[in-house]
């Protein structure tokens, strides 16, 4: 059973119900609900709520239920769709956040995001005929000012996980295709000495109580792990940079010393590890160099195969598709 705090709505009109002022769609949450339901009934027979995935034709009607959660309408996709609270919780707390602070290892990093795609839809176009559709819970964009922000292109997945963490073919897939993977993993401790699995023996006040609660931790830091974590052009770029300005910095350092300050044996010996210092420079040029001409080589290999499909004619691509394995 999927059990999700939170929802969008379609009006009498079966529009989707819009926040003008965040510009983005109306979050109702299940407290809300139940209380719009007891307090004023016709107004709430007016609305169908519906599952918060980021392309419109993946959501599903749900119903809220007293317990304090809502369920899929569909007993089917209902059994099929596992879902716990604390999973829920946590994605809806991370995306109403416009800043995070991860704590990952030792290492601290402020993101600021501009906005969160939920669980949108990624198809790979690399015509790999084992590839997946994949649903990551978010996908956020963030700014300038995070160091981060060239390595990773602005934009990576968190991944909320509860029970089950990302596995290895999805994260290989999407490593490959350029997007990091942040895990953040709800412990024992972030359950916060509650129970909202298994049977129901919890209130919709307990869980707002905990939403509220695991709110306020994530605004002080976010523990995470990295999974997938790609490394784009312009970050090598920089990096084949930043090591030529240091070479130059280095040579020109030695020439501006004042040569009465040191012996002979000592320049030469400045002169041996600078030499040597510049030789590891030129190798790690040459590795990162030989890296991106991998990375454009893969790239025109991908457009060569797109350009071949977009030529086939329409018997050609309907045989082509038909021997890609829909999952």
């Amino acid at each position: 059973m999927a059990r999700k705090i939170w929802a969008y709505a379609k009006d009498v009109h079966e529009q989707f119900i819009y926040n003008k002022q965040l510009e983005k769609l109306e979050i109702f949450y299940i407290w809300d609900v139940l209380k719009l339901k007891q307090q004023h009934p016709e107004a709430y027979s007016g609305l169908k709520f519906y599952s918060t995935e980021f392309d419109e034709i993946n959501r599903q009607e749900l119903i809220p239920t007293e317990y304090g959660f809502f369920r899929y309408q569909s007993d089917e996709v209902d059994k099929n769709r596992q879902e716990s609270i604390y999973h829920s919780t946590a994605m809806l707390v991370l995306q109403e956040m416009s800043e995070i602070n991860f704590t990952i290892d030792n290492d601290k990093y402020n993101f600021r995001f501009s906005k969160f795609l939920v669980e949108p839809c990624l198809k790979f176009q690399h015509f790999d005929k084992n590839e997946e559709k994949y649903y990551p819970d978010l996908i956020g964009y963030f700014g300038e000012d995070c160091e981060l922000y060239d390595k990773w292109n602005g934009c990576l997945a968190i991944e909320v996980v509860f029970t089950n963490p990302c596995y290895q073919k999805k994260i290989n897939s999407f490593e490959k295709n350029h997007i990091p993977i942040i895990e953040v993993s709800i412990s024992k401790k972030l359950k916060l000495d509650t129970e909202f699995c298994g049977e129901i023996n919890f209130t919709v006040d307990e869980v707002k109580k905990y939403y509220h609660a695991l709110k306020k931790i994530f605004a002080k830091k976010v523990y995470g792990k990295i999974r997938s974590d790609p490394v784009s052009k312009k970050y090598h770029q920089n990096k084949i940079n930043n090591l030529e300005i240091l070479y130059q910095q280095t040579l020109l350092e030695l020439e501006n010393q004042q040569l009465k300050q040191h012996s002979n044996s000592q320049l030469y010996e400045q002169y041996a590890k600078l030499n040597q210092e510049y030789k590891k420079l030129q190798a790690n040029m040459s590795n990162l160099n030989q890296m991106m001409s991998d990375m454009q080589q893969r790239e025109w290999i991908l457009n060569t195969r797109l350009n071949h499909y977009l030529n086939m004619g329409f018997w050609q691509r309907l045989k082509f598709l038909l021997q890609i394995p829909i999952e």
